[in-house]
């Protein structure tokens, strides 16, 4: 079963959410990061919302990862899974490897040279349990880098997306979004019943098969039902994702429990919400904005690889050793957005010896 032909324009609200996404996730790692306090209390509590809701765009790569993987697979006529393999180690497991190697050793010396600046020790056992994708068991590795509980789970439904879209094809869009519900909160529910942490830092990749389907549910409609992907689009769909948005607010709110539950309805939520707005800012600037956000969307792996251990282990140390923190949550918010530019500079910087040394890979 092959695709409908989907041309790259077709495509270009990926790049701006995918852009969208890796900003979100980076302004809200420096405002959690980066401690601040100060008057009036509603710059505080606004600092806190932007740093909140910055952290729900995490769902989109989940959604991103299976539409862009479902998209893929159907419109190419002879698909390889040695070659798609093969791909997917050498652009996201090798950047990622050097990327937590070179942090490590930083931090190690660091710590030798002085450890006033930096308390933490980490072994080898800690830069073992992110070359081995098993962090998030290890609870004294958290520290190196607390980003990255993220590559564990996205490898996982990397490992697991052959199956599903084998189910999509030969069962349907439906049976696959009732087999990943199931899976999704039966583990949740099982995991909570034994006493594992459900949290970020302790995910398995089986909490997010339902976001990580929705995403393939959404190429397969881009390649087979492209009207009905123009449903997603308008200010009904927009006001609907604000619903699930609230929807799954008002559960984290209303249940204790909630917190381990909510993030399908966070997912279709931030989805529906970022879709819209991509698209209006499309066509109210459509060569800029398509330009500007893809060249964010082509850097953002890299961006997110570096941005958080440039916070921890040198920003946050400086501004520490020179009495600086808290900073004033205005100063915060305002340096939360000229970092993403730092990141993106340095990311453009690295873009091209990382891409060398994947493509001779």
């Amino acid at each position: 079963m092959r695709g409908q032909e989907v041309g790259s324009l077709e495509l270009a609200w990926m790049d701006m959410i995918r852009g969208f996404a890796i900003l979100a996730i980076i302004v809200h790692h420096w405002l959690l990061f980066v401690p601040f306090r100060g008057s009036p209390a509603l710059l505080s509590s606004l600092a806190d919302l932007i740093r909140d809701v910055g952290g729900t765009a995490v769902h989109l790569f989940f959604v991103l990862s299976g539409c862009g993987l479902s998209i893929s697979y159907f419109k190419k006529e002879v698909f390889s899974w040695n070659q798609w393999t093969k791909r997917r180690l050498v652009k996201i497991v090798v950047p990622l490897w050097i990327i937590i190697t070179l942090t490590y050793i930083v931090v190690v010396l660091i710590h030798a040279l002085n450890c006033g600046i930096f308390k933490s020790h980490y072994s080898w056992l800690d830069l073992f349990a992110y070359l081995t994708f098993t962090r998030n068991f290890y609870r004294p590795a958290f520290g190196l880098n607390p980003t990255l509980w993220f590559m564990p789970v996205i490898l996982g439904l990397y490992v697991l997306f052959p199956v599903l879209i084998k189910v999509l094809e030969k069962y349907g869009a439906f049976i696959l979004l009732t087999v990943s519900f199931i899976i999704t909160y039966s583990s949740i529910t099982l995991c909570i019943v034994i006493s594992y942490t459900v949290s970020h830092q302790t995910a398995l990749f089986l909490f997010y098969v339902v976001e990580f389907a929705l995403g393939m549910f959404v190429g397969y409609i881009i390649c087979f039902h492209k009207s009905n992907f123009n449903r997603m689009l308008g200010y009904k769909a927009f006001l609907l994702g604000v619903g699930f948005y609230c929807a799954s607010l008002v559960v984290t709110k209303g249940w204790k429990m909630g917190d381990a539950y909510n993030d399908l309805l966070t997912a279709l939520g931030v989805f529906l919400i970022t879709l819209n707005i991509c698209e209006w800012i499309v066509h109210f600037s459509p060569v800029v904005s398509v330009k500007v956000f893809k060249q964010i969307s082509k850097k953002s792996y890299l961006m997110y690889l570096i941005h958080g251990p440039l916070i921890l282990f040198v920003i946050k140390p400086l501004l520490a050793n020179s009495e600086k923190l808290p900073l004033h949550p205005f100063i915060s918010i305002v340096f939360s957005g000229l970092y993403c530019c730092v990141i993106f500079a340095s990311a453009k910087l690295v873009y091209p010896a990382m891409n060398l040394v994947t493509s001779h890979l």
